[in-house]
This record gives structure tokens, C-alpha cells and sequence, in this order.
């Protein structure tokens, strides 16, 4: 009896603690995306009526929400591709709030827009059972961002203490980017090694224009590094920044890297315009 019940109790804090067992290795750790991984979502597009009359008037509804950790300046959100449809909003913009703030644990603000979208008379399109079919697009430009949270751990130490070497890397993403960097450990004080970096877009936007990029600690970073690119085939990039530290005794540094971009999402919805004759 004595026996059985110690086999319980070890299979109990087996199954109870399984989820934190290390999974070996460790030489890749991998960032949490930032929350929901999710970016700005585009949580709803939509309009009241996909099917119109000559004259009437419908609603076309976006919302947004912000899973960034960090805050995002967002552009004049506006639609276009409209065809032969004509769009309105109050005069003080068509989102509120006119701002969209940071994402906290729990807690992704969410941004609201409506457009009244107007089609044509029919004398100004002529006789027709099925007219044109718009597919109106929305365009949300916006400044974002996306940095390692968790640092990269590297030892530096003392060549005379350096044995063997081995891989350090990181990924992290933010549904717009992902993000890859990777080094050796330890590095021997005194001496340069790379940081090998792959920057490639994610998710259905683009990015527009270039990557800005910085770099911590500065002590550990060259001034080498490139500060600036664009992304090329593909939509992706790989570079590489070289590293060192001064010293004599053993020290780890942690090291972290932030890109700044500006990225567009254009989402889209469609609207027929029928004759009520």
C-alpha cells in the first residue's frame, strides 16, 4: 500500500509540473510575439449593404486593434479604389479615437472608423440590371515597431578561458516582422565577432520605404552597424554587426535590437451597384 501511494504521488507531480521541465538545449530561445503576435489587427471591414441602387447611400465600418507593446503613430486611415462610388465622413475624420494607444497585459485598444459611401444616379450611368462591382479598399499607414523584449545573453570572457564556442540565437516577431538574430558564446575580450541578422515581412501589409535600426548596449555594439536598409527579395534582408568588449575579466552583456518601420495594411470589401428598375 505504502509503495503504491509513493507511485502516485510522483506520477501527480509529474503530470502537474510537465510543463516546466526544460526542453534541452536552450540554444534557441524564442521570443513571445508581442501578445497576440497579431500587429495592428484588422478585427472588422465590412459594409451594410454589399448590393446598392443608383442614389443610395451605405456604411463601410473598420475597426482596429493594437497588439503593440509599444506605441504606434497611425497615418490618415482613408479609403480608396472606390470606382464610380463617393465616400464621406464628418468633418473631424472618419476614426475615433484619433489615436490608438499601446497594448498592457489584457488590453488592446481598439480604434473605430465609418465612411458613408454614396453610389451614382442611374441617369449618370445609363440603363443597366447589374452595374459595376467596387472593391473598395482601406489604406491604415502607420509608424511601427519591433524589438527583442528578452535579451540575447553573451559571455565574454579571457581568451585563455575560452575552450569551445557555441551558437547563441533569438527569434521574435510582431505579426508585421520577423526577426532573427544569432552569435557565438563566449566571445574572447578583446576580440570581433558578428551578430548575424535576418529581418524578413510577415502578414498581409507592406512595408513602406526602409528599415531604421538600433542597437544596445553601445559599448558591446561597433559603430559599424548599418542604421538603415530596405528590404530586397522577397521582402527580406540579412546582415551582419560586428561585436566586441574590452576587459580582463568575465561579463555577460545583454544585447538588444529595435527596428522602426513604416508599415500599410490595405483591406478590402466589395459593393455592387444594381438598378431598382
Amino acid at each position: 500500500m505504502e509503495t503504491n501511494l509513493i507511485g502516485l504521488v510522483v506520477l501527480v507531480v509529474f503530470v502537474s509540473g510537465c510543463s516546466q521541465l526544460p526542453s534541452g538545449g536552450g540554444s534557441q530561445p524564442s521570443e513571445p510575439q508581442q501578445l497576440s503576435g497579431k500587429g495592428l489587427e484588422v478585427t472588422e471591414f465590412r459594409v451594410t449593404d454589399k448590393t446598392v441602387s443608383p442614389g443610395q447611400t451605405v456604411s463601410v465600418f473598420l475597426t482596429l486593434k493594437n497588439f503593440h507593446r509599444e506605441e504606434i503613430d497611425i497615418g490618415e486611415v482613408s479609403l480608396y479604389n472606390l470606382g464610380l462610388l463617393e465616400s464621406s465622413a464628418d468633418s473631424d475624420g472618419p476614426c475615433t479615437p484619433s489615436e490608438i494607444g499601446q497594448a498592457k497585459k489584457g488590453t488592446a485598444p481598439v480604434m473605430e472608423c465609418e465612411w458613408r459611401v454614396t453610389a451614382p444616379e442611374e441617369s449618370e450611368i445609363g440603363g443597366f440590371s447589374q452595374g459595376p462591382r467596387e472593391s473598395i479598399v482601406a489604406n491604415i499607414p502607420y509608424d511601427s515597431v519591433i524589438k527583442n523584449y528578452r535579451p540575447l545573453k553573451v559571455n565574454f570572457k579571457p581568451l585563455s578561458q575560452v575552450n569551445r564556442t557555441s551558437k547563441k540565437a533569438m527569434s521574435f516577431s510582431n505579426g508585421e516582422v520577423d526577426v532573427n538574430m544569432e552569435t557565438e558564446t563566449p566571445i574572447p575580450l578583446g576580440q570581433e565577432k558578428l551578430v548575424d541578422f535576418s529581418v524578413s515581412k510577415t502578414g498581409s501589409g507592406r512595408i513602406d520605404g526602409t528599415y531604421s535600426f538600433d542597437y544596445t548596449p553601445s559599448t558591446v555594439f561597433s559603430g559599424e552597424c548599418p542604421t538603415q536598409d530596405e528590404p530586397i527579395l522577397r521582402d527580406s534582408l540579412d546582415f551582419s554587426c560586428p561585436i566586441s568588449l574590452e576587459g580582463q575579466n568575465q561579463v555577460t552583456r545583454n544585447l538588444f535590437f529595435t527596428i522602426r518601420y513604416k508599415y500599410i495594411k490595405s483591406p478590402s470589401t466589395t459593393i455592387t451597384i444594381v438598378s431598382d428598375s
